[in-house]
């Protein structure tokens, strides 16, 4: 929607909203679109862009990062709407709008350690893709959060539900996944 004030902060009809381009953008909206840039998440064109950014910020809720995304379960594994319909409206828009802004202390930390679990593929010379790295350690945190605390229920439960992934990947998801929680 088209508005006539320029680009900053304003309040309209009692609400501070964001004016870029002559776009109102939600100020709830401004926390997602820094996490999506720090997270490197900036297309959503293929289904892997999808599957990065769903994981990815699932993985910074679970460390603490308080955006107030819920997720269901679907054919690819989490997936949550409302961050879809977020991620439709923002990422076309760029990142000028947040240019300048950044997460303070603990948050920015919480991104780094979601950020720096790419560099475990590498470590211990794991045979995974980028993209299904972050699914599957979100689907260790997945059915950690549901009740199954051991690695071993864990491993069982992906084995029956995601097949694709090895006993031995999803080991190195489930230490990856204790390491970002700060042990498990």
């Amino acid at each position: 929607m088209a508005c006539q004030y320029k680009d900053g902060w304003h309040t309209i009809r009692g609400y501070c909203v964001f004016v870029e381009n002559g776009q109102i953008i939600n100020r709830s909206q401004i926390a997602t679109a820094i996490a999506l840039r720090d997270l490197h998440c900036f297309s959503y064109d293929t289904i892997n862009d999808r599957i990065l950014l769903q994981t990815k910020i699932y993985l910074a809720q679970e460390v603490g990062l308080l955006l107030g995304y819920r997720y269901s379960w679907c054919i690819h594994g989490l997936y949550s709407t409302d961050l879809m319909d977020v991620a439709y409206e923002i990422i076309p828009k760029g990142s000028k709008s947040i240019e300048g802004k950044r997460f303070k202390e603990p948050y920015a930390s919480m991104i780094k350690r979601v950020n720096d679990l790419e560099f475990k593929i590498k470590r211990h010379k794991l045979e995974i893709s980028v993209v299904h790295w972050y699914e599957l350690v979100a689907i260790v945190a997945y059915w950690y959060k549901h009740g199954n605390k051991t690695k071993e229920t864990i491993v069982e439960n992906i084995k029956r539900t995601n097949p694709q992934f090895t006993e031995e990947l999803t080991k190195a998801a489930y230490a990856s996944y204790a390491t970002l929680k700060g042990g498990v």
